[in-house]
């Protein structure tokens, strides 16, 4: 039994001898125990991966440009006024590319890689490209063209011809270009081939979101601040719906949003919303102002003589119901006149000296007048028993 014994354990080798026969024994078991000790804390225990929110991109009622890719230029050279475009083509889109297109990588990187960015998944279909137009633009389907300069647009536009490109969506919004030749510009596009859209709007601003649009000429230089991500938002949509194919117009702002409530009370989309305006459903109402009918010139004359009459004949009215006042107030001053000089004869009468005393002896003298008589009373006057006075 112990001879049996000892030929087992004769058999197992010893861990000196393991160590002793390969030395890189104990360095590989140092490495695949650091290599599972950073496993286990780099990798999520089942628990907080059922806990972790999933990310995922709204749902939305288009259809998918899957397997397209879309390509972003901005005519400042920076994506600064122009990040949140990227969002919302990620957010309501599904790009299998979007591509940030400029001058220099670096300076797009810092404006676009951002924590929403990461969050959101938007880094993983990011794209940065720098060079000329007709190299960063090969392989993309779609251009958005950001504050572009219309000096060199028709340069851009040959070069996206050239690429490829066959959707373009320009975007104008700087206000040194109100004399800008709308017409030639949009000849150009239309030459180039692509389905293109022009669209014009006043000044972006970072306040506000979600109010009333309206469209209006493109040769309108004028319109008023209309909110960034209202704008970014329609050309997302505006971008594959075929209603904006071939026109051109300027977005501005609407003060009549009574249309988009009932629109969105009925649980339209913003796409439905988006699709309406470019539709011509959603109209911006006239004011009350604007409703009345214009008058022509006779009756315009005919009218004004008719308010002198009236005006007139109210001043006359006016000056008689005067006039009859103030002969009432005249006769009324008259009468309180002479009774107030009444009075004063009776209380003089009254207060005379008394009589001497030779007058007291004849029998026919005459007695000293009774006391003064009272003050005569109006006739709206009352007496103690709140009666009204004769």
């Amino acid at each position: 039994m112990g001879h049996a014994s000892s030929v087992v354990d004769s058999a197992k080798p010893s861990r000196r001898s393991i160590f002793a026969i390969d030395p890189r024994v104990p360095m590989i078991a140092a490495v695949l125990t650091l290599a599972a000790v950073r496993a286990a804390i780099l990798s999520p225990s089942p628990r907080a991966a059922l806990h972790r929110p999933r990310l995922a991109r709204p749902l939305r009622g288009a259809a998918l440009v899957m397997g397209e890719q879309v390509v972003v230029t901005d005519g400042t050279d920076s994506f600064y006024g122009s990040r949140a475009v990227f969002q919302s083509l990620f957010d309501h889109a599904d790009f299998d590319e979007i591509k940030a297109l400029s001058s220099s990588v670096a300076e797009a990187k810092k404006m676009l890689i951002s924590r929403q960015a990461r969050y959101s998944g938007l880094i993983d279909v990011l794209k940065f490209s720098e060079g000329s137009l007709s190299e960063g633009m090969a392989g993309a389907t779609m251009w958005v063209a950001m504050n572009a300069k219309p000096d060199v647009l028709s340069e851009q536009i040959a070069a996206a011809k050239q690429a490829g490109i066959k959707r373009a969506f320009v975007h104008l919004c700087s206000p040194e270009y109100a004399s800008l030749d709308t017409k030639a510009l949009e000849a150009t596009l239309q030459g180039s081939g692509m389905s293109f859209t022009l669209l014009r709007t006043g000044k972006l601003s970072e306040k506000g979101t979600g109010g009333a649009l309206k469209l209006e000429e493109v040769d309108i230089p004028t319109c008023e601040e209309v909110a960034k991500e209202d704008v970014f938002r329609f050309i997302t949509e505006a971008l594959t719906l075929p209603e904006a194919y071939g026109r051109t117009f300027s977005l501005c702002p609407s003060l009549d949003a009574s249309q988009l409530k009932e629109m969105r009370f009925a649980g339209c989309t913003r796409r439905e919303e988006v699709e309406a305006l470019l539709k011509g459903q959603l109209k911006e109402k006239l004011k009350e102002e604007e409703e009345v009918p214009k008058m022509t010139q006779e009756e315009e004359a005919i009218s004004k003589a008719e308010d002198s009459a009236k005006r007139e004949e109210e001043l006359k009215m006016l000056l008689q119901r005067a006039k009859e006042k103030g002969i009432e107030n005249q006769k009324r001053m008259k009468k309180e006149e002479e009774a107030k000089k009444e009075l004063r004869e009776q209380r003089a009468t009254y207060f005379k000296s008394p009589p001497s005393d030779d007058d007291k002896d004849d029998g026919d003298a005459k007695k000293p007048p009774g006391p003064p008589p009272d003050s005569p009373k109006k006739p709206d006057d009352k007496d103690d028993d709140g009666l009204a006075l004769a």
